[in-house]
């Protein structure tokens, strides 16, 4: 029992920091860690990064602390700490699975598919088609978090508190807690963000898996479980059977990761996760735990015929990706994030786990997770999206929380230099331009100090035949920075009468 209370405590308070650092990405740095951490440790994450965008990557390098630990240990960032991994383990003790023991033994034929996957996104990212953020555990879990779950809790909280509020219950009890929760764990706003559903449902199929066996996804599809499995294979600690084992079976029926042989020896070191199961339940304790040098099998399930399909399954991918975009053509349709680097390095090393886009909902709400605005290569990578929200003046959140340097680390006045883009009047739109009525609106919400939107004015005879003064906006270019907060202010219902169009040149001077 004490091994497995052990691996259940460090699960759960692995977790809670997990918790605790996403809600702390609303004041990155103020609790003296990253926010980012999580992200920054994944060793999948990190080699792919360092791959795509043939840069070294600083804040990345702890992910090599998280391989140095495998050598000695095996796989207990699987078993131990990763959060995927615990909500996996918490939902497997709801499903219910027939035939659990016929199922798991005919799943080890799809045991492969993670190395597979593996090598295919590793070369991938090696001739700079990142598509790492997708499968990795933890960027998974954090765009689930930002995109999904959080979200959910935001509205439902605040459905509470303005119930409570509307009934008038508890109420100074009620407002404390409600300040307290706006300090903490709550946006300003409710968060509007894009791609929801999808996040959702793919988040619920990796859960649903585990109806065919306990930690599917663990077993045969996890990429980062793999990396981690091959460095797992030179591990120090010996999982060792005596000679009071009854053949009893039930170590290799309560071994999560199926990998256990009917001799119940490891089939593989790259499978065991150090979870301990197996000597928790075994009756006359012939299972422990020890250091010493292994001598059972400790081969990779990775033919070389797979292993040649991967390769050639990764360039073909990146061939047909590449060949689908025309050059320049998605990217003038995207709108970044102040600071983000130019296109290409951008789509290198950007992983799509979503901080930025959490952290931006809960300011101005500018940024929203892609889907083929910029292209197959920007699935889900952050772009602006005006109509939505805006990109806060006195912010630069988003930089700050970014674990890869895809959106740089700007100090706040060199952040409001940047131009994001530059907006244009839609003049069969815009108020004074079209019904010859004058409206302020975008003056006076432009944040830029020399303001960027000016005003011709005019005496005029307007549509309805009278004379008026009228004062028509423009805009003064080399001042426009593309916030987009004039778009998202304009008054007009439907399409503005102000839109931002990107300025992809600015990001090569960052």
């Amino acid at each position: 029992m004490t091994l497995r209370l052990f691996r259940r405590i460090s699960q759960l308070a692995f977790f809670f920091f997990f918790l605790y650092l996403f809600f702390a990405t609303r004041f990155p740095y103020e609790t003296g860690l990253p926010s980012d951490l999580f992200l920054r440790a994944s060793p999948l994450l990190a080699v792919g990064t360092i791959l795509a965008s043939k840069t070294i990557i600083l804040s990345m390098l702890v992910a090599l602390g998280v391989l140095l630990l495998t050598i000695p240990l095996g796989r207990v960032f699987c078993g131990w700490i990763c959060p995927l991994g615990t909500v996996i383990d918490a939902n497997d003790k709801w499903v219910r699975r027939k035939r659990a023991n016929s199922r798991a033994r005919e799943s080890l034929r799809f045991r492969s598919w993670k190395f597979i996957l593996l090598v295919f996104l590793l070369v991938s990212a090696l001739f700079s088609t990142q598509f790492l953020g997708f499968f990795d555990p933890i960027a998974l879990f954090t765009r689930t978090m930002s995109l999904v779950i959080y979200p959910v809790f935001v509205y439902l909280s605040n459905g509470v508190f303005n119930f409570l509020f509307d009934h008038a219950i508890f109420e100074d009890q009620v407002y404390s807690l409600y300040d307290f929760a706006q300090s903490t764990v709550l946006p300003i706003q409710n968060p509007v963000l894009l791609q929801t559903i999808l996040i959702a449902l793919i988040f619920v199929g990796v859960l649903s898996l585990s109806m065919l066996s306990r930690r599917f996804w663990c077993r045969n599809l996890c990429p980062l479980g793999a990396l981690l499995g091959i460095f797992s294979k030179y591990r120090l600690v010996k999982r060792h059977v005596n000679e009071t084992c009854t053949s009893c079976s039930l170590c290799q029926k309560g071994c999560r990761m199926n990998a256990i042989e009917d001799d119940y020896t490891l089939n593989s070191r790259a499978e065991c996760i150090q979870c301990g199961e197996c000597a928790t339940v075994c009756k006359p304790h012939s299972v422990s735990y020890r250091f010493g040098r292994h001598t059972g099998k400790s081969e990779i399930d990775l033919s070389r015929r797979r292993l040649l399909q991967a390769v050639g399954g990764g360039i073909a991918g990146l061939a047909l990706v590449k060949a689908s975009s025309v050059h320049g053509y998605h990217a003038g349709n995207a709108i970044r994030p102040p600071g983000a680097l130019p296109e290409d390095e951008f789509l290198d090393r950007c992983i799509r786990c979503q901080q930025c886009v959490k952290i931006c909902a809960s300011t101005g709400g500018c940024l929203q997770p892609a889907l083929m605005e910029t292209g197959w290569e920007g699935i889900w990578s952050p772009i602006a999206v005006p109509v939505l929200g805006y990109c806060e003046y006195n912010c630069n959140l988003c930089g700050q929380v970014c674990p890869t340097g895809a959106i740089q680390n700007l100090a706040l006045e060199r952040k409001k230099e940047l131009r994001m883009g530059t907006a244009y009047f839609d003049k069969s739109r815009c108020i004074p331009w079209y019904q010859h009525n004058d409206c302020l609106v975008c003056e006076e919400h432009c944040p830029v100090p020399e303001k960027a939107i000016q005003f011709d004015v005019r005496q005029i005879q307007a549509i309805d035949g009278e004379t008026r003064v009228v004062k028509f906006p423009y805009v003064v270019e080399e001042r426009c920075i593309g916030c987009g907060i004039c778009e998202t202010k304009c008054p007009i219902v439907g399409k503005k009468g102000i839109f931002v169009t990107p300025a992809n040149e600015q990001r090569l001077v960052v």
